[in-house]
Order: structure tokens, then sequence, then C-alpha cells
């Protein structure tokens, strides 16, 4: 069976029509709404919707991903390629959807399953769970390596 991360249309700061105007404005594609290290190197309260940005203008130091969130009315961008630094943890589900937690409480259930903890802590149901790297724009699904985990 194929597995797949399914991408939300809605965004987490933005609906799926500011979504489609963001990807038309910055020839990018929506990854998701993902938690992203802090400039200490831990991972954020709340996530940003991410973006693959192809091609990157690297002069200006730009990366392959940024992430758009809003405070206080204002619209703010930023890097966001640590949101996919590390392997994700996941955990299959009857239609093949592998299920996330994208960010800390953020509690995710289907077909049973459970998992939560975003990318500071797994907590899940006694299910498999898979690891789930990223490669430009597309999601890849693996056998779990060494994921940490608590029940």
């Amino acid at each position: 069976m194929h597995m797949f991360v399914k991408i939300p249309e809605d965004g987490y700061w933005f609906a799926k029509e500011s979504i489609r105007q963001i990807e038309e404005n910055y020839g990018a594609k929506y990854m998701g709404y993902w938690t992203i290290k802090n400039k200490f190197g831990n991972w954020g309260e709340s996530p940003v919707d991410v973006f693959y940005q192809p091609n990157p203008d690297t002069s200006k130091g730009h990366t392959h991903y940024f992430g758009m969130f809003s405070r206080h009315e204002s619209v703010f961008i930023t890097e966001a390629s640590s949101a996919f630094s590390e392997p994700i943890a996941g955990i299959p589900t009857d239609d093949g959807e592998v299920i996330v937690s994208r960010y800390r409480h953020d509690y995710v259930e289907k077909d049973g399953r459970m998992i939560d903890g975003g990318r500071d802590y797994t907590r899940s149901s006694m299910h498999p769970i898979v690891q789930i790297t990223v490669d430009g724009d597309k999601f890849i699904v693996s056998e779990r390596e060494d994921i940490e985990e608590s029940i």
C-alpha cells in the first residue's frame, strides 16, 4: 500500500485561498504547517505555514523552505528549513495516510491510532511508527530507524 502524508488544505495561519496566493506569488508549493527551530535550537511552540521554493535566491541567504505566520495583525516570513532538518515520526492508518503531530500538543487521531508531541517528543498508540524525511517537495516514508518514543 502506498503511504502518504496528507497536506492540509488550510494552513495554520492562512486559509486555502491565501495559501494558493502565496504559492502563486512566490512560485512555491505548500508543505503544510510545521514547527521550526528557534534561535536557541529548540522546537517552537506553534507552527508556521511552510512552503517549498525550488529556485531560492541563495545570494540573499534564501533556502528552499520558508515559513509564514501572523502576529498582531502583521504577516511575517521566516527561513524554515529546520522544519525538515530531522526525521518526523508518523503512524500509518488503514487508508495509507501517515498521521503526524506537527507541533507540541498537536494530538492527532485516526482509525484508532494516535500521535502527539510534535517534534519535542512522541507519544503514540501501540502501532508501528514510521520515519518521514523530506526531499524537495516530497515526503518520503520509510521504516523507523532510531526514533525515540514514549508511551
